[in-house]
């Protein structure tokens, strides 16, 4: 190492012990004497010859010499412990050491160091045998981390292989030593290690891996095996008192880490006290240096990088050029390198207004003042610029610069500004603003807005004079509910948004479009999506015949019951239940109102134009065209729920009529709510049932009741009615009324836009009063839309209607043949079974169906009693004569019979016959009904299908009153339990085991079946054999004839004249 001074450029400061003043950092892994007294024996004092003869043969002698052998107590004053390595003396001057345990191989010194420091080398000096083996570890991060020094060893390839010998190639190399590890001298041996080998030269000590290699904040010894005299046993040297480690001094050369920026050092913060010889770890910093290690420039000269000082090179930190406005700077490596190498520092925190990487520049909104020094503390000055008119929030030019037309000082007004402090707006402008880019704002009155002829905007506001239907500061807009900025003297036109199918009279301001409601469309929302129609007025309608007829006397209807006169007899198929006759609706779905607010006060509505269609005679029953009716007969009534409606309104009731003759009639109506009404326009504190009365003329087809009643979606409401005729006018030929429906008319006059207080409400009412067919449906479309919230969808029928769009005006769809409906959704009466061609004719039988309308799904007419069929054109099952259908006669044996003759079909009982009246064959008795009897099975002998049935039919003797059988061909007797002649068998007993049925005789027509012997009648062998045969079968002819017995007649006699008698069965000669 350089010696300590500066010189040449560099800076050292001088090498001392780093053990001295840091006993307390010295800490080993053992010390004899800790736990007790420990035996130890000094092997140095003998040679080495004595030492193995005394070991190998009287060991005993040797520990019996007391000269040799003592006893280790660290406990006590005389302490063996590691602090004694600092110096080889106490201060009485006697000599110290570390002794480590007996035995003890592995044992480790460390030395921790408050900081990092330079290393040199180390010298250890040894009481016993040096170590046969030890390394030496260092760390540079407090012990997180180990490196291996040097290893060292009497034997390296054997205790450290593959660790190559020292000297190595390079100073840094991983080497082995064997130079301080033999066993002799057995005292004051020393173990050397430098860590700049003097093997190698090394001519700059300052470089990063010499830097490194020196740079140290722990150091290491470990001990890993000791010296012995050959004596080693087999257990292991523990507790052996010759062999040990023990050191008298331990000395760790180095200096203080200040990479050649100082030549001395002092204590560092929070380092050991300082003694005599101490090594400090704090540099005295030069070349403008600073920290503890002089690892960094001071805070002013950082101009270029902080190098580590070179032999002749320095390295001074450079001070940076802040012109005395700054304190400190920072290194900016790109600066630097972007500068050629030549600077690289940024001043920081510039004061007294400047800024730049030097300080040269002033602050924004600041100018450099051309008579002062840039060193001054005055030289910038504040920008005197108004922030609203000005530039970037009033910047001045902060310097002079003729080519660059710059002045120190001075303003850089926004486009429509100026001033010399930039604080007037140009002429045309008005409104200077810090959120205007450009200062003020230029007058913009738009030219269609403005009202000509008037002078530039207010300088203050802009505001400019508009035209009448126009707003805003530029008149640029039009007011609410206006659209179309134009030039014509008004300026804007009205938006006139449909009051029902718009939700506000607002539109867009470009195009006029209003904000429509649902499924309308159109600039002004009075048009129609395809697929969507609105509502009538009388939209909310209840067709009479789907209520339910009361009688005179019953108690749901309201008032007294009144007694129908005698002459007033109603006609078969007149009833109150009758749904007939069916007459055609004519009206004009575009003309619903009729100008009919005139019934508002006579309470009657005017007749709807065109003539009900007379009546079609048929066989029985009435059939027309068109909806239903209800026919009501005098003091009767009808029931039925009211329509529901969509919104919560007054509605007024509208009754539509058909009298039958030049009568009047009273009727009698009650509207009750089914459960409380709850929105707030119907819940109020009027009864939730009314009586109304009204007068039903034949000259008029509706009548309006005398008041509105309050009625609301999702609460249903019944209506019912008694209907009568007045004691004026009365014709025998009246006594009935039609009664087609209940309708509810609402009180527009309470919706939005038609409202007293809306504007243009008086117009629209006017309107709708005197109105005709066009105009009335333009304004029951509008106020369809504000009942129902926008278009209702046509939803017509897939099969029953034949276009998916329907009438813009009520919906009603396109129908197929025989089909009804609004949707089309159900048949005309008389007709069924709605399909894609439309419905059928119920062709209901004229003389078995009750009417000629069936049911609309199946076609199931109503049929008379007994009648049945889908058309009623035959009989019932278990009936026959249609279409009198009289019942079946089979004396309770049968249910079916034939439908045109009658005859009993499936006759059960043993029974057969027309009606079911005898017994059949095998039974006997009287089936007849009434008789009591019934028919039981013959007994010949058996019963029929017992197997033992043998004969045909039976009666009761009248007489006697026994059964008698008439038997099957082969059986005898009155009950047929034997064989008859000719035939053999034992049909009788049944238990008998040779039962056997009867069978003819196998006599080959010999015999005669009427004699009774002519065979056995059990085994059938032939007795009396006729026509000459003879034999157990009557097979051969008797002896004097010939022949053969198996033919009629076949046997004859023989020949008379010489013929010789042929013996049976010989050939003839």
């Amino acid at each position: 190492m350089p010696p300590p001074g500066c010189s040449g450029g560099d800076c050292h400061p001088p090498t001392g012990n780093l053990v001295i003043g840091r006993g307390q950092s010295l800490r080993t892994s053992s010390t004899c004497g800790l736990h007790g007294p420990e035996l130890y024996c000094v092997v140095s004092k003998l040679q080495g010859p004595t030492i193995r003869f005394l070991l190998s043969n009287s060991p005993q002698a040797l520990l019996q010499d007391s000269e040799n052998c003592c006893f280790c107590d660290s406990r006590d004053g005389k302490s063996h412990g590691i602090e004694n390595v600092v110096s080889r003396s106490d201060p009485d001057g006697r000599k110290t050491w570390w002794q480590a345990e007996s035995g003890v191989e592995n044992v480790t010194i460390q030395l921790d160091l408050e900081g990092a420091f330079y290393f040199t080398h180390l010298i250890m000096t040894f009481k016993t045998f040096r170590p046969a083996a030890l390394l030496l570890e260092r760390s540079v991060d407090h012990g997180h981390s180990w490196h291996v020094f040097r290893y060292f060893a009497h034997n390296c390839s054997g205790l450290f292989p593959g660790i190559p010998p020292a000297p190595g190639r390079r100073v840094s190399d991983l080497v082995c030593d064997q130079r301080y590890s033999d066993i002799e001298p057995a005292t004051e041996g020393k173990v050397i290690f430098q860590v700049l080998d003097p093997t190698f030269l090394v001519e700059n000590t300052n470089n990063a891996e010499i830097q490194e290699l020196l740079r140290v904040t722990n150091l290491r010894v470990n001990f890993s095996k000791l010296h012995t005299l050959g004596d080693r046993p087999l257990g292991g040297l523990r507790g052996h008192p010759f062999y040990y480690y023990a050191l008298y001094e331990l000395v760790i050369a180095g200096s203080c880490l200040c990479h050649g920026h100082a030549s001395e050092c002092r204590p560092a913060p929070g380092s050991p006290p300082s003694v005599e010889g101490m090594v400090h770890g704090h540099c005295v910093c030069r070349h403008h240096t600073t920290g503890t290690h002089c690892e960094r420039c001071q805070g002013l000269y950082q101009d270029h990088p902080w190098q580590a000082a070179e032999p002749g090179y320095p390295h001074t930190c450079q001070e940076c050029k802040c012109h005395g406005h700054a304190r400190s700077c920072h290194f900016d490596m790109a600066l630097y390198l972007a500068s050629g190498n030549v600077s690289g520092g940024v001043c920081d925190a510039c004061q007294h207004n400047t800024a730049g990487r030097h300080c040269e520049l002033c602050r924004p909104f600041f100018h450099r003042d051309p008579l002062e020094d840039p060193r001054s503390l005055h030289s910038c000055k504040p920008c005197d610029c108004n922030p609203m008119g000005a530039l970037e929030g009033g910047l001045c030019d902060a310097y002079t610069d003729t080519t660059r037309g710059l002045l120190s000082g001075q303003c850089r007004c926004k486009v429509h500004v100026w001033g010399q402090r930039c604080d007037s707006c140009r002429p045309g402008h008005y409104g200077l603003s810090l959120t205007q880019s450009e200062g003020c704002q230029p007058c913009r009155c738009n030219a269609r807005g403005r009202v000509p002829s008037t002078q530039a905007c207010d300088p203050s506001s802009g505001a400019c004079h508009c035209k009448r239907f126009v707003s805003g500061r530029d008149c640029s807009r039009c007011l609410p509910e206006f659209w179309g900025l134009s030039s014509d003297s008004l300026g804007c036109r009205p938006c006139d948004c449909d009051f029902g199918g718009a939700y506000s009279n607002r539109c867009s301001a470009g195009q006029g479009l209003c904000l429509c409601r649902p499924h309308q469309h159109g600039r002004r929302c009075q048009e129609l999506q395809s697929g969507y129609f609105c509502a009538t007025l009388d939209q909310a309608t209840a067709q009479a015949e789907h209520g339910r007829s009361l009688q005179p006397a019953d108690p749901q209807l309201p008032g007294a019951p009144w007694p129908a006169p005698r002459y007033c007899t109603p006609a078969p198929g007149t009833s109150s239940g009758w749904l007939g006759p069916r007459l055609w609706r004519q009206r004009d779905p575009d003309c619903v109102l009729q100008r009919a607010r005139q019934a508002r006060y006579s309470h009657q509505l005017p007749r709807t134009p065109g003539k009900p269609l007379p009546l079609h005679q048929g066989s029985g029953f009435a059939l027309g065209r068109g909806s239903d009716f209800a026919r009501v007969v005098d003091g009767a009534g009808l029931s039925l729920l009211a329509p529901t409606v969509p919104r919560a309104l007054d509605y007024d009731i509208v009754l539509r009529y058909e009298t039958q003759a030049p009568e009047v009639w009273q009727a009698l109506v009650r509207v009750r709510a089914q459960s409380q009404p709850r929105s707030t326009r119907c819940a109020r504190p009027l009864p939730s049932e009314q009586l109304f009365q009204a007068t039903l003329t034949h000259a008029r087809r509706a009548v309006v009741l005398s008041r509105p009643f309050c009625f609301e979606p999702g609460t249903r409401y019944s209506v019912t009615l008694r209907l009568w005729r007045t004691k004026e006018g009365r014709r025998p030929e009246g006594g009935t009324i039609l009664l087609d429906s209940v309708v509810l008319l609402p009180r527009v006059g309470e919706l939005p836009g038609l409202r007293s207080v809306d504007p243009g409400a008086l117009r629209r009412l006017q309107e709708l009063h005197e109105a005709g067919c066009l105009e009335a449906a333009r304004l029951a479309c509008s106020i369809s839309a504000l009942l129902h919230g926008g278009g209702l969808a046509c939803e017509c029928h897939l099969q029953g209607s034949l276009s998916t769009e329907c009438a813009p005006l009520g919906g009603q769809c396109p129908c197929r043949p025989n089909i009804t409906g609004r949707t089309c959704d159900r048949c005309l009466p008389g007709t069924f079974g709605l399909g894609p061609t439309g419905c059928h004719e119920c062709r209901c039988h004229p003389e078995g169906a009750a009417s000629a309308v069936c049911n609309s799904t199946s076609g199931q007419c109503t049929c008379w009693a007994g009648c049945a069929g889908r058309r009623c054109d035959r009989c019932f099952s278990g009936r026959w004569g249609f279409p009198r259908c009289q019942p079946c006669a089979c004396n309770g044996h049968a249910e079916l019979c034939h439908p045109l003759t009658g005859i009993c079909q499936d006759c059960r009982g043993a029974t057969t016959g027309r009606h079911c009246e005898r017994c059949l064959d095998g039974y006997y008795g009287d089936p007849t009904l009434g008789s009591g009897q019934r028919c039981q099975p013959c007994p010949c002998p058996g019963h029929p299908g017992s197997g033992l049935y043998h004969g045909t039919s039976c009666h009761v003797d009248s007489t006697s009153g026994r059964v008698l059988c008439l038997c099957a061909p082969g059986y005898a007797g009155p009950r047929c339990d034997r064989c008859s002649p000719g035939y053999f068998g034992r049909p009788w007993p049944g238990d008998d085991p040779r039962r056997s049925p009867c069978r003819p005789c196998q006599c080959n027509n010999n015999i005669d079946p009427r004699d009774p012997a002519a065979c056995d009648p059990h085994s059938g062998h032939c007795q009396r054999c006729l026509h000459h045969s003879h034999g157990a079968g009557c097979a051969h002819c008797r002896p004097g004839f010939h022949g053969s017995a198996l033919r009629p007649g076949g046997c004859r006699r023989e020949c008379v004249g010489g013929a010789t008698a042929v013996t049976p069965g010989a050939p003839a000669l």
